[in-house]
């Protein structure tokens, strides 16, 4: 009942088309119902009366064909434009949805999956609203209309029709729940594959450089052998149902003609009206075992239905606060009171952490691979909520701002920078749609991409392909910079920003991410204790628990303290940090923002 459900609630906003789609699937009927009296009447009046007699018959039974087949058409064209109109709904909601998720969402699915039912499940949907919901109207209000007139005709072989219906009711309850069950196991094996194959093609340069592509092949036909032997399955499931209904359609029309043959012999029927009763008895069980066909396909689309209502189902698990607080441009405070967080329950990952950032610091996360430095950067930026505690900025507590709202105060420069296939100026502007040129040429200034991009074919309108493959990993990063600049936001989060580039690259990238420091609280995840001396504040942690806080030479004092030693593994020993610190200047504690052009930032 819940496919079905789904499916009305699909086609509710195109509820009058269905309307008139099953108005002129009715006439169709109709025009069915008549063919038996035309029959009737050949066998009992037109054979007999003459040559004009017949020839009328004749051309009333060819007009009935062709009125047919121009009601058909007229309702293939309605109910195609109603099922492409619900596949593209259902797109939009499918990705709409997927947009409102939390990460947590995406944690625990593979992107593949997610393509797998955004394309292969969708088609199914689809091959059954555009191809199958002429054939269903049709068929039931034809198995109703000739139910209707055998029983007018004889209630004795209405009862004979009605022990063959159940025959093809016993035939649906054995086959259906089978078939069902195999094309959910079908499209979990293609969930598999797709998963593969896009894991694998993002790792193409890992296969080749490691000499694996014959294993990879084999992988992946041992994949598509095993969806191949439930889909054989599902497939010879549907061809005996359809087999056998076929079967039970000849048999029934045969038991209704024998019954009318009786019924003539005792006088109770003309032979006309035999041959329209087993025409009608025909025209009954051809739609019925083409229904019995079509419940095969129905439940392999509502397989597809049912993982397509997962994704729609599925609530955000960080959501808008009711009645959120308005914040306008934070300052920049940041709060953890005795915040803790968990990705799955009772195994947290960070513990009572408790910290004070006041507008304007720079605070770097240090510490061990694993203790909660990229959790912490999470929590703030709400992709998830603490487990217990709260987190505040500018003494609101997250929970009560809106999530627009608090991401738009932020802007993060990822490990791996993510590059749009779009233009170099959509990529900067992404983070600010409303950016106009100005504001993006200012912010790729500051980010040190303006130098680059005036060497590319088009400049800023240079189209930098997919994953910007174009682009050397530090331009790509500066990019990722530019993208902040031009969104300004109040808050600068950089998770391990420099730690995949070549020294001149990074020269370059220290000094827009210097930039960007400007008049910013910034948080930065550095495992390269070198790129975070002159940090205001240095948070150490060690198993989800803030160990060490305060500035590189205070904790530098602490000779037996987890950033001394991580410090003299870095550095090759205490005396060689120490003269390294010397040399780093002092960074003033707060310092206004670059400016953009004042028309640009009025314009945002």
């Amino acid at each position: 009942m819940k496919t079905f459900h789904c499916i009305g609630v699909l086609l509710r906003p195109y509820r009058r088309r269905m309307a008139f789609a099953l108005l002129i699937a009715l006439c169709c009927c109709l025009l069915n119902s008549s063919v038996p009296l035309l029959i009737r009447g050949l066998a009992d009046d037109a054979v007999s009366a003459g040559a004009w007699t017949l020839a009328g018959y004749v051309l009333a039974l060819l007009g009935t064909f062709a009125a047919q087949a121009v009601a058909s058409l007229a309702c293939t064209c309605v109910i195609g434009e109603i099922g492409l109109g619900v596949v593209r709904d259902l797109r939009h909601q499918l990705y709409a949805r997927l947009q409102r998720l939390s990460l947590a969402y995406y944690d625990r699915t593979p992107a593949g999956v997610l393509i797998s039912r955004l394309l292969d499940d969708v088609a199914a949907v689809q091959a059954l609203l555009t191809t199958q919901t002429l054939t269903v109207l049709i068929d039931l209000a034809a198995a109703l209309v000739f139910g209707v007139w055998l029983l007018a005709l004889s209630p004795w072989l209405f009862l004979v029709v009605l022990a063959v219906l159940c025959s093809y009711y016993k035939l649906f309850r054995v086959y259906a729940g089978p078939i069902r069950e195999g094309s959910m196991e079908v499209r979990g094996r293609l969930d598999d594959i797709f998963a593969r194959l896009k894991e694998k093609i993002d790792g193409v340069l890992v296969v080749k450089a490691h000499g694996r592509e014959q294993e990879e092949m084999a992988g992946f036909a041992a994949q598509i052998a095993a969806a191949h032997q439930p889909r054989v399955r599902v497939g010879l499931l549907a061809a005996a149902l359809s087999n056998l209904s076929t079967m039970v359609a000849g048999i029934g029309a045969s038991l209704v003609f024998a019954a009318a043959a009786l019924e003539a012999i005792h006088g109770r029927m003309t032979p006309g009206a035999v041959l329209s009763a087993t025409a009608t008895a025909a025209l009954l069980f051809g739609p019925v075992s083409r229904l019995l066909d079509l419940a095969a396909v129905f439940q392999q689309a509502a397989a597809s239905i049912d993982r397509l209502r997962e994704i729609l189902e599925q609530e955000p698990d960080v959501i808008d606060p009711a009645s959120p607080v308005s914040l306008g441009r934070a300052c920049g405070r940041i709060e953890f009171d005795q915040v803790g967080f968990g990705y799955h329950p009772n195994q947290p990952v960070v513990w009572d952490v408790r910290l004070r950032v006041e507008p304007g610091m720079k605070v770097a996360l240090v510490g061990p691979t694993g203790c909660g430095k990229s959790t912490l950067l999470h929590l703030l930026q709400r992709f998830y909520d603490p487990t217990w505690g709260e987190i505040r900025l500018d003494g609101v507590p997250l929970s009560r701002l809106a999530l627009a709202d608090l991401r738009r105060q932020i802007g993060i420069v990822p490990q791996e920078p993510v590059v749009f296939q779009s233009s170099l100026a959509d990529n900067i502007r992404y983070g600010c749609s409303q950016a106009d040129d100005a504001r993006v040429e200012a912010a790729a200034r500051a980010a040190r991409v303006h130098e680059f991009a005036e060497r590319l074919p088009k400049g800023y309108a240079t189209w930098i392909g997919e994953g910007g493959h174009k682009l050397s990993q530090g331009q790509r990063q500066r990019v990722a910079i530019a993208r902040v600049f031009c969104k300004d936001p109040a808050l600068v989060v950089l998770d391990e920003a420099t730690s995949a580039l070549d020294p001149e690259s990074e020269v370059l990238v220290q000094a827009a991410l210097a930039n960007l420091f400007h008049g910013r609280t910034t948080f930065v995840v550095a495992h390269r204790l070198a790129t975070i001396l002159d940090a205001d504040l240095l948070v150490v942690l060690e198993g989800g628990l803030v160990v060490q806080c305060g500035t590189h030479a205070e904790l530098l004092a602490d000779t037996d303290g987890l950033y001394s030693r991580l410090c003299a593994r870095q550095f090759g020993g205490l005396r060689l940090v120490r003269d390294r610190t010397s040399t780093v200047p002092r960074r003033p504690r707060f310092r206004p923002p670059i400016p953009l052009p004042v028309s640009s930032r009025t314009s945002a």
